[in-house]
């Protein structure tokens, strides 16, 4: 039975409770009068065996008829929504993490994260994926010799632990590589922008996702979008590891906020340099200059700020 994501008119409450229905109980659904809309699963990169199940849908927002007040007048209107879905990811039969996605790219999605806890290192640790849309499951076999994910296993056993656990030995990798820096000038970095925004189409008619993207100071490489920050830093990550692609020559370009978590990641990717059109947080900044990235935020328009490493940013 395929996956159904369901547009319905019932009541708020159980509108508001829809995407874990759905999760749980999708065949239930069509009985209040849902609609059926389909998705599609995006995949890049076949090395390893990848099994899918029951692939539908191919749209990522859907739409509902909402009350709009403006000036003093109340119209009924067209509003589009983002879909937000539920996943859960197994590595040998063992829950490592429940997703909040949008339900795209979900093979980079879960190799990034994977890549990002240090379970796995290369494409080479996956044995075969499987992505079942009826259950929202992602199950992955890894090679015997990937030592990391027992060491994740043991700390994950421990309840209390840091939501972010730099890694001192890539935050060195960045710092020894400054010899070979990139610089960017400040007019390819307004250009980026242009050229995230510009790709930014399901942002543009829900405003309900983050952008990011994996750059050279000329042009963008590839483009992501989630509901989720972190799940579209995890996709980039996972489409590095999926097509070999090296990431101490590369910027990263996103919309989102920068927190200490994602600095975290971009160190774990090894990207020298990120450009955000959100701001950044004391935590960040300070894990920023640890590594020796070159952190840009607020890039907006005919601005932005450069709170770290301005010795990769060319320009007056």
């Amino acid at each position: 039975m395929a996956e159904k994501l369901f547009l319905f008119t019932v009541t708020p409450g159980l509108f508001a409770s829809y995407a874990l229905v759905s999760h749980f109980w999708p065949q239930k659904l069509a009985n209040y009068g849902f609609k059926y809309v389909s998705s599609n699963f995006n995949a890049v990169g076949e090395d390893f065996k990848v099994k899918r199940r029951n692939i539908a849908m191919n749209s990522r927002k859907i739409t509902k008829r909402v009350w709009k007040f403006t000036r003093g007048k109340k119209t009924r209107e067209t509003s589009t929504l983002v879909r937000e879905e539920i996943w859960s990811l197994f590595v040998q039969d063992t829950l490592v993490n429940t997703f909040l996605c949008s339900g795209n790219y979900l093979k980079e999605l879960a190799l990034g994260y994977l890549a990002y806890k240090g379970i796995i290192s290369r494409r080479e640790d996956v044995l075969d994926l499987e992505i079942d849309h009826e259950k929202n499951r992602m199950q992955i076999n890894i090679a015997p010799e990937c030592k990391g994910f027992v060491s994740f296993q043991v700390q994950n056993d421990a309840e209390k632990r840091l939501p972010v656990e730099p890694d001192t030995d890539a935050c060195r990798k960045l710092k020894s590589r400054k010899g070979e820096d990139l610089v960017v000038d400040k007019e390819q970095v307004f250009e980026l922008m242009v050229q995230l925004n510009e790709q930014s189409v399901l942002y543009k008619s829900t405003h309900g996702v983050h952008n990011s993207a994996i750059a050279t100071p000329d042009k963008i490489i590839v483009f992501r979008d989630d509901i989720g920050r972190h799940n579209t830093m995890d996709m980039l990550r996972g489409y590095s590891l999926i097509n070999d692609l090296y990431m101490g020559d590369k910027i990263l370009v996103t919309t989102c906020r920068v927190t200490v978590q994602i600095i975290d990641k971009i160190i774990k990717m090894g990207i020298p340099i990120i450009a955000s059109r959100g701001i950044t947080t004391d935590l960040a900044l300070t894990l920023a200059e640890e590594a020796g990235i070159t952190l840009i935020g607020f890039l907006r328009g005919r601005r932005f700020l450069v709170y770290t490493g301005i010795e990769r940013v060319i320009g007056e």
